[in-house]
Order: C-alpha cells, then sequence, then structure tokens
C-alpha cells in the first residue's frame, strides 16, 4: 500500500469512496451529489489545501486524507478535516498505516503537528488514541446553528 498526495485525477474514485464510507454506520450521512461536489472543492480547491491517498496493490483509492497546512507559531501543522478508509479494510490496521505514511511525508515538509476534531463516542475517537493522538484539555470545539 502506498500514499501519495491527491491529485485532481483521483476526484471521482475519491468522492465514490468518501460517499461510500460516510453514508455508513456509524455516520449515515445523507449527502447531495452537488453539496458534496462543493464540500470537496473546498476542502481540495485551496492554496493551503493537502491531501493524501492511500492506494492498495491494485492502485484502488482506499483510503483518504482531507486537510489543510496552516502556519503557526511553532511552525506549520496539518489540520485533517476528514478521514476515512473503505469499509471492509477498517479495524485491520490499515488507517494505521496510512496515517504513519502521511506522518512520513509530512517530516521533511517541515509540518510539526497533526491536529483533528473527532467525536468522543464514535470509534474514530479510540483510533485516534491508539496512534498517539492527545486530548487538549484546554480546548474546546464550538458550534451555533444560525436561526432559521
Amino acid at each position: 500500500m502506498k500514499t501519495t498526495e491527491l491529485q485532481a485525477s483521483h476526484n471521482q474514485e475519491l468522492k465514490r469512496l468518501f460517499l461510500k464510507v460516510f453514508s455508513s454506520d456509524p455516520w449515515f450521512d445523507k449527502w447531495e451529489d452537488t453539496q458534496l461536489d462543493l464540500y470537496l472543492h473546498d476542502l481540495t480547491g485551496n492554496s493551503n489545501s493537502l491531501s493524501f491517498v492511500l492506494r492498495n496493490d491494485q492502485n484502488d483509492i482506499i483510503g483518504g486524507a482531507l486537510g489543510y497546512v496552516f502556519n503557526w507559531w511553532e511552525g506549520q501543522e496539518f489540520y485533517i478535516k476528514e478521514f476515512f478508509i473503505s469499509n471492509d479494510l477498517q479495524s485491520k490496521g490499515i488507517g494505521s498505516l496510512f496515517l504513519d505514511q502521511i506522518d512520513a511525508l509530512l517530516k521533511p515538509q517541515a509540518i510539526r503537528h497533526i491536529t483533528l476534531n473527532t467525536e468522543r463516542t464514535f470509534p474514530a475517537y479510540h483510533f485516534y488514541k491508539k496512534n498517539g493522538f492527545t486530548e487538549l484539555s484546554d480546548s474546546v470545539f464550538m458550534a451555533k446553528k444560525v436561526d432559521e
């Protein structure tokens, strides 16, 4: 398996995998095609976007890590907005391998941190903790719904 940076030629295959993963348990997202295109473009079409794909030995995309690079006082950080592995390959160590390969690709770019948000009640929380992510006790993720 090999991790590479996302290329425009990967977009449709990545979109199919994203939709398959996030339409399933535990997320059950209900993406409309146009809205998903806009969302993926928001993640991958900016000057600070940085995204990776994981390919199997048959060259199929089996994972994605979509995010951004930000400058911070300690240097640059990679913020992962979406991280996913094909449903049938989850819980087999492939996500951990993918993170290790991403880490190796970030190191020569002088990116000092990987950051992300997740929910404590989803399996991803335990996956990230197992892979060396720590919960920041003095940070809080907040949201406010815009009145309709």
